[in-house]
């Protein structure tokens, strides 16, 4: 498939609403470099004016959710890679880093390190969920031991957000392909600094 460019074009700045001035100043790049996810999936309003409001609030609750900040990175990080993600990819290495992610492990995650995923020490935790996504990604499902795996550090509660973690990013990379959203200058110098990830 050639890529000529975004399908469908971020929001000019003259047509942005409160809400989504408000949601791109908070976020890295502010109102200068908007975040181009923001300011297209926005344009679901019209026909569906609660379809942004209440993606961003999924969303939303499980970058706040009760999983640890470095667990969810990992996972998201992960994800972007085995669902070829480069926008989700690039936006979270910062957001990795500042959970203690290092460079070494961001480049394991995304086979850009020799031994891919085995060459950082994970814990025993981190490697189950990171083999949630490998499962999820090789046969759509977490497989029984990973399961067990997981089940041993994990609540029942603990067990459905990661789930449903794996299963939003595995969404947005196909929608954010599918609608050829390019990536920020400040995103797309970010994810050229740590090797591997998905392909430019």
């Amino acid at each position: 498939m050639a890529d000529s460019g975004p399908r469908i074009a971020p929001l000019p700045r003259e047509q942005w609403d409160d809400r989504l001035t408000r949601v791109l100043e908070a976020a890295p790049g502010g109102a200068d470099e908007p975040m181009h996810i923001f300011a297209t999936l926005a344009r679901a309003n019209p026909p569906n004016p609660e379809l942004f409001r209440r993606w961003m609030g999924f969303g939303g609750s499980l970058l706040a959710g009760g999983l640890s900040g470095r667990l969810r990175e990992l996972v998201i990080l992960r994800t972007a890679y085995r669902f070829d993600g480069r926008y989700e990819w690039a936006q979270h290495l910062e957001m990795g880093e500042a959970q203690g992610v290092t460079r070494a492990e961001m480049a394991a995650l995304g086979d850009g390190a020799e031994g891919g995923l085995d060459a950082a020490a994970w814990s025993p935790l981190e490697r189950a969920a990171l083999q949630a996504v490998d499962d999820t990604a090789d046969f759509g499902a977490v497989s029984d031991e990973t399961w067990a795996a997981l089940a041993a550090h994990m609540s029942e509660g603990e067990l459905i957000e990661l789930l449903m973690l794996i299963g939003h990013y595995l969404m947005l990379t196909t929608v954010l392909r599918s609608l050829r959203i390019e990536l920020e200058p400040r995103a797309e110098a970010a994810a050229r600094r740590v090797p591997g990830g998905p392909a430019a």
